[in-house]
């Protein structure tokens, strides 16, 4: 099979040389030869290689990407891609990273061989990394870094305001294209990552739900109430963790992966992360692409929202607690994502009140909307949003509600994205 597919790519190859050395008269013929020049497409969905390298402009920090959101990478004839792998690739074990050259349909040219683009899997999957910097964002926290260490380059998907003593993840900042409605799907999910970060704390453990129960009844001096608050998995009432940034939102299964730093989640409940978080999360890759617009996302959370104690006073709502007693990991009031449109200086922010257990449609209203709510005037968003059992949300100017929250004070965006 490699011998025919080297003669077919031979052959291919003899045939694009010989056209190349017919004299064009004009441009336009050159525009037209081109509309029929062999193209290799790979299906992101079927025919990336696993493990799965990284798939990069040659010699860049930049990923190759499709076009637009039909899940095909598409390349000239002779285009090259740079392949990267963490630990070699099956087909060149002592390399991290090699260039291929596009042949004919799916068969791509390596070192003087022919190969389907499937069969260039690295050893191993390409683990992520979070690295900080000296750059500090919101009160005291710094921004770290997650990405792809390849020595002098860091392909980069996030980064993200932490604060290392309180464990806050203010918010998360990416970009965004139509072609990020065309993500790769079928990604198995892989394990959170700590890293070097949250020292000494081993937070997988503090989001387990006997942990939330155990915490929430010591906040509350009372483990029947923590008992209703959190129930088992079939409910949804329980906090997962939550994607600031979802994982869906980036394309490629390496870069999915790379949300799974804790560094990018926050307590929250399970029922609004699968409700009107979900419907938000979806509704906004789907508004960028139908508008055919590229964006800054900034991914944030919000305060600390409050339990009922025993005493009938309102308690704030953390999953640890450092030995002082001081409370760390809060379970943030409100979540929300700004869309960004740089170019036209105009964007929006959706919001979601991270709390199922409110009853009072007038009190969240009262005391959550912290902007004149927008959310009737938008249309492209399929959601319930004034259903409290999963999760209200709302919608606002971006400018008004960061004045209010105090977030991204460098951040202008005068003009309204709808």
């Amino acid at each position: 099979m490699r011998g025919f597919l080297c003669l077919v790519s031979t052959l291919a190859l003899g045939l694009l040389v010989g056209a190349r050395d017919i004299p064009k008269e004009s441009s336009l013929q050159e525009t037209e030869w081109n509309k029929f020049a062999p193209a290799c497409t790979v299906n992101i969905n079927s025919q990336l290689p696993r493990p799965q390298p990284l798939i990069l402009i040659p010699g860049t920090d930049q990923f190759r990407y499709p076009a637009s959101d039909d899940r095909l990478l598409q390349l000239n004839a002779g285009e090259t891609l740079e392949l990267a792998c963490g630990n070699g690739f099956n087909i060149a074990p002592s390399k991290n990273s090699i260039i291929i050259s596009c042949v004919i349909d799916s068969t791509f040219n390596f070192d003087s061989a022919m190969y389907q683009f499937s069969e260039f899997s690295c050893t191993r999957n390409f683990a992520s990394t979070a690295r900080r910097t000296n750059r500090a964002c919101e009160r005291d926290a710094i921004i770290v870094e997650i990405g792809f260490d390849l020595g002098t380059r860091f392909p980069k998907i996030l980064d993200v305001c932490h604060n290392e003593i309180t464990f806050e993840n203010h918010w998360v900042k990416h970009e965004f294209h139509r072609r990020h409605n065309g993500f790769q799907q079928g990604v198995p999910r892989p394990s959170w990552i700590q890293g070097n970060f949250y020292t000494g704390i081993p937070v997988n453990t503090l989001y387990t739900m006997n942990r939330q129960r155990e915490t929430i009844a010591t906040i509350l001096n009372s483990q029947a109430l923590a008992d209703q608050l959190v129930q088992d998995l079939s409910s949804g009432i329980y906090m997962a963790r939550g994607h600031i940034a979802a994982r869906a939102d980036f394309i490629y299964g390496t870069q999915q992966n790379a949300t799974f730093w804790f560094l990018n989640a926050a307590p929250q409940w399970q029922n609004f992360n699968d409700g009107n978080w979900a419907r938000i999360e979806d509704s906004a890759r789907s508004f960028v692409a139908s508008r055919n617009i590229q964006v800054t996302v900034y991914g944030g959370t919000y305060g600390v929202h409050t339990q009922t104690d025993a005493n009938g006073d309102e308690q704030p709502i953390f999953l640890d607690f450092d030995p002082n007693g001081t409370q760390r990991l809060p379970a943030p009031l409100l979540y929300y994502k700004i869309l960004h449109d740089e170019v036209n200086k105009a964007g929006i922010v959706l919001i979601g009140v991270n709390d199922i257990h409110l009853t009072s449609l007038q009190h969240v209203q009262e005391q959550y909307v912290l902007c004149e709510d927008i959310g009737d005037k938008i249309s492209w968003i399929n959601w319930d949003r004034r259903n409290l059992a999963r999760g209200y949300s709302y919608a606002c100017e971006v400018n008004p509600f960061l004045k209010r929250i105090g977030h991204l004070a460098g951040l202008d965006i005068p003009n309204l994205l709808i």
